[in-house]
């Protein structure tokens, strides 16, 4: 385990007791488990990427208040990066909420958007981003990764993930927001992207995706009007079901299309090599008990 994966299983306690996830595992657990086989391979969790709309729906919160939509929103973010981070461990990528105690002040500070002078922040569901010269360093902690980044702006990459478990209400979000991000291009009469002198230019690379179940059972295609207002995304547009030409990739293609540069060889062969060798992390994942 390197230092980057401490710091990675912390962050998963800390999703772990969202009470979202915790509602819901006692239902996703065993459809994980079941999706995964008994003897998991690195084909059956990489797969799990195409099934994480069946997982979401062992356990759907009933009703349409703002309260249960909410609800399940959370929920949906909170097994997007749960995944997210099994298939990333052993690598030097990491996938966290935008909390204080776990985003580098480095890439808050990127993120800002002011509008009209009032500060606001982007709906970043989830920043992923690697933390370079990450095999050498002895102690990884919030403190240590916001130096190094700082320090290494142009090796490091950021993608933004926002997670909506309707298509439908949410598609002309993650839209927006990647037109504003894009905004250094043109000029936005009265929007800023950044503060402290850094933004999403500072970086070696940045995107911005948008990851839905989709809870609407209405038919999707390339014309859809939904698809068509995120088929442009630079980080792409992700689903919880298998890939679709024209539509949306699985959540699974995310990793690869992102940060394939810092996974040896395949996805596949990084999970092969980083979590089924350790059973006890897989475990870990499995059982929320990080």
């Amino acid at each position: 385990m390197s230092n980057v994966d401490d710091f990675r299983l912390e962050m998963m306690k800390h999703i772990s007791d969202l009470p979202s996830l915790q509602k819901s595992w006692s239902a996703w657990q065993p459809v994980i488990e079941t999706l995964i086989g008994k003897q998991p391979t690195a084909k059956s969790i990489y797969a799990l990427g195409d099934n994480l709309e069946k997982v979401f729906k062992a356990k759907v919160v009933a009703g349409r208040t703002q309260t249960s939509v909410s609800s399940a929103g959370v929920a949906w973010e909170g097994l997007v990066c749960w995944y997210l981070n099994m298939v990333f461990y052993g690598t030097s990528v990491v996938v966290v909420r935008p909390h204080a105690k776990f985003l580098p002040k480095i890439l808050s500070d990127a993120l800002a958007v002011t509008i009209s002078n009032i500060k606001t922040n982007t709906e970043s569901d989830l920043v992923a981003f690697n933390i370079p010269d990450w095999q050498n360093l002895a102690d990884v902690t919030l403190t240590t990764i916001d130096s190094v980044i700082s320090a290494k702006p142009h090796e490091t990459e950021i993608s933004v993930m926002q997670c909506k478990s309707n298509w439908n209400d949410n598609a002309q979000i993650p839209m927006l927001w990647d037109l504003i991000y894009s905004s250094n291009s043109f000029r936005l009469a009265n929007v800023s992207v950044g503060s402290n002198g850094v933004s999403p230019t500072s970086f070696k690379r940045f995107t911005y995706g948008f990851a839905t179940v989709p809870t609407s059972s209405g038919k999707f295609t390339p014309s859809t009007l939904s698809v068509l207002r995120v088929k442009n995304l630079s980080g792409g547009n992700y689903w919880g079901r298998p890939s679709l030409g024209g539509v949306a990739k699985s959540v699974n293609e995310y990793c690869a299309t992102n940060f394939g540069a810092y996974f040896t060889g395949t996805v596949q062969n990084s999970i092969q090599t980083n979590l089924l060798s350790n059973k006890s992390v897989l475990d870990s994942f499995l059982n929320l008990k990080f």
